[in-house]
């Protein structure tokens, strides 16, 4: 699988694979060198978009068509709901978590993260970088938006329209009966939200879960299954933000591939 450390997407997949105890090998990409953005990658994956898993030969991208198939190729544990009425309702929340859930995340990560580079890296190695995305126009936005000031209002516009989804997160789990999204299954729905709370667990922005006590419930017994430990980002990998100051010194491009050194 083609993968980023720190990235939900990526991070669904590689719980999914836990999940199913299937042994498999980490090609890790550097996005912050646009390294999905390269002839290889784009022949693999013409969207340069990751995750990508090949399987068998075959080339599967989008991260919940993944897992999906994971849990059709390797039935063994069944991570779908034992009804279609359930199995509709998981994939709402699969889809919820595509359409309006990831963008806000993208949207307060980039805020809170992405703008911690141009201070880490230097604005010359991010241009000698960016000279490797195929359009320069989008490569120039990026600078300037890594380079910008906190766009405020973006940002406590996304974690407010955040915070009213937990909320109807909420109200699913009382309907279903809990502990899971679905009920008592556990399932894609729930393989494919974790990721994104622990996104915003290190934006250090918990508190849009401050009016929803099941979901806070959910979160923790999520994140005491192996399956999320096997896949969450060692901390050498995760971007910096709230809760990993960037180093006091910059960073060179000698760093080990991928990661965002503390030190």
């Amino acid at each position: 699988m083609y993968h980023f450390w720190d990235s939900p997407c990526c991070f669904k997949v590689r719980m999914a694979l836990s999940e199913k105890q299937v042994d498999w090998t980490p090609k890790l990409l550097a996005s912050v060198q646009f390294e999905h953005l390269g002839s290889e990658y784009q022949a693999i994956n013409p969207h340069s978009i990751v995750p990508t898993l090949i399987h068998g030969g075959k080339v599967i991208f989008q991260s919940n068509v993944i897992i999906e198939y994971l849990d059709e190729v390797f039935p063994k544990t069944s991570l779908k709901p034992e009804t279609a009425a359930q199995r509709a309702l998981m994939r709402q929340w699969m889809q919820d978590e595509q359409t309006f859930l990831f963008p806000l995340v993208i949207t307060m990560s980039f805020n809170l993260m992405m703008t911690l580079r141009e201070k880490a890296y230097g604005m010359e190695q991010l241009q000698i970088w960016s000279t490797k995305h195929p359009d320069q126009a989008r490569a120039q936005d990026y600078l300037n938006r890594v380079s910008s000031p906190i766009d405020q209002v973006a940002l406590d516009q996304a974690i407010e329209k955040f915070r009213w989804h937990m909320e109807r997160l909420e109200e699913q789990i009382v309907v279903s009966g809990g502990p899971w999204i679905c009920g008592k299954d556990y399932s894609l729905a729930d393989v494919s939200i974790a990721p994104l709370l622990d996104r915003i667990e290190y934006l250090d922005l918990l508190s849009v879960l401050e009016e929803c006590p099941r979901v806070t419930a959910w979160f923790k017994n999520i994140k005491s299954k192996k399956s999320f430990l096997d896949a969450q980002p060692p901390f050498e990998y995760r971007m910096w933000g709230p809760k990993k100051p960037i180093p006091n010194r910059q960073v060179g491009p000698d760093a080990p591939h991928g990661s965002f050194p503390s030190e």
